[in-house]
């Protein structure tokens, strides 16, 4: 979306302050500034994913969501001061075009509360929308703490899937994006939701062309209890006559004493005409164990083929099935109460097929937080190294909201 259109956007929520003072919020921050060897000399490469939220307050259910995905800051800001020229080379436009220092629209919504005066809203949305089998709502709508898996982002999936580094696992089954409406009720512990729109995430192609005339709908349940939550949803696109796609999943959350839990399971995306196998499943579990100021988490997480509607391909641009990812990861602290948490973690990337690891690192992490933001540092050793299989070591420094 063009600058001038941006523009007229927020001159007209400023405008609109005098009526109903909107309200400016970051409800998602991620800079990740990762350094290591290349070609031989030490480089630092910084990615940033940001969004900027700019509302009505609860009142008036006005929503615009702003973003910014850059794969390479520095990049992007060398780029904005050097011409292309002519002849130009096709590689430095495509990684112009990719590393951009700019703001785009992610969503717009509106929002109708209390309709008939009942615990009921309607949505009208564009753009990027709900997650789905993530547990990221229970915290949101329950004030709950985070009970989600922080096997997501850039930390984990510095180079992304596909080659794109914001292609990645963000921690969801699924994620709603299109032109739609959401309906939602409230009724004590259990949150109802049902999701009617035109699909844009669906491509048409690997390249991810726009493909218009996939229409979906997505049922969820947010149930919350003290000892146990359930998130659990079911969705169906129409693509054609003859070959439409479902999906659906559970989120399950129990935790007693120093105990607790997480499990999400799901079908990611299914194609009526053609075989299921365990490729179209996305599963993960996580054991959790915290006693005082120490802990532990356990987490195993086998890849499905097909995420966000893309298919998943290695490096030879085959499917890239029957991966997993396994995670150790054990601590000291607690940055709810003392700001502050530190300790190792170990990552180990799996071909199950075989047993070869692609990936085994060991990573010493410390992590605090300040006024509305956490902090991360992580040095991370990799063990296979001497195997020809990347560099010996990055470093990594991480920033995002915390609240």
């Amino acid at each position: 979306m063009n600058k001038r259109l941006i523009t007229a956007l927020l001159c007209l929520f400023t405008l609109g302050t005098g009526v109903f003072g909107a309200e400016i919020t970051v409800p998602s921050l991620d800079l990740v500034s990762r350094g290591g060897m290349e070609n031989k000399d030490f480089s630092i490469t910084s990615s940033l994913e940001a969004e900027i939220a700019i509302s009505g307050g609860y009142k008036y259910g006005l929503s615009l969501g702003l973003g910014a995905e850059i794969p390479d800051l520095g990049k992007a800001l060398s780029y904005g001061r050097a011409d292309l020229g002519l002849p130009y080379d096709p590689d430095e436009l495509n990684d112009r075009l990719n590393n951009q220092a700019m703001i785009s629209v992610r969503s717009i919504s509106a929002t109708i509360r209390e309709v008939l005066d009942k615990p009921l809203e309607i949505s009208f949305f564009i753009g990027r929308y709900d997650k789905l089998g993530s547990g990221d709502d229970f915290q949101e709508y329950f004030g709950t703490e985070p009970i989600g898996t922080n096997l997501r982002g850039f930390f984990y999936y510095p180079d992304g899937l596909n080659e794109d580094s914001f292609f990645r696992f963000n921690g969801a089954i699924h994620n709603v994006m299109g032109t739609g409406l959401a309906f939602r009720g409230f009724f004590g512990n259990f949150i109802p939701a049902l999701y009617i729109y035109h699909d844009l995430s669906y491509p048409q192609n690997q390249a991810g062309s726009y493909a218009p005339g996939h229409y979906s709908a997505d049922l969820k349940l947010l149930a919350n209890g003290e000892n146990a939550k359930f998130e659990l949803f079911a969705g169906f696109t129409y693509v054609n006559k003859t070959d439409n796609v479902i999906r659906g999943g559970a989120l399950a959350w129990f935790g007693a004493g120093p105990l607790s839990f997480l499990m999400q399971a799901g079908v990611t995306m299914y194609d009526f005409g053609t075989d299921f196998d365990i490729n179209n499943c996305y599963f993960l579990m996580e054991p959790r164990i915290r006693h005082d100021k120490f802990g532990a988490n356990l987490t195993f997480f086998y890849r499905p083929v097909f995420y966000m509607n893309k298919k998943i391909v290695d490096d030879k641009g085959k499917e890239d099935e029957g991966r997993a990812d396994i995670k150790l990861r054990l601590f000291f602290g607690d940055l709810s109460s003392s700001a502050f948490e530190a300790g190792v973690e170990t990552i180990i990337n799996l071909k199950i097929e075989n047993g070869d690891a692609s990936r085994l690192w060991i990573s010493p992490f410390f992590s605090t937080v300040t006024t509305g933001l956490q902090w991360d540092f992580a040095l991370r050793i990799n063990l296979l190294y001497f195997q020809d299989k990347g560099d010996l070591m990055e470093g990594f420094i991480g920033i995002r909201t915390s609240y």
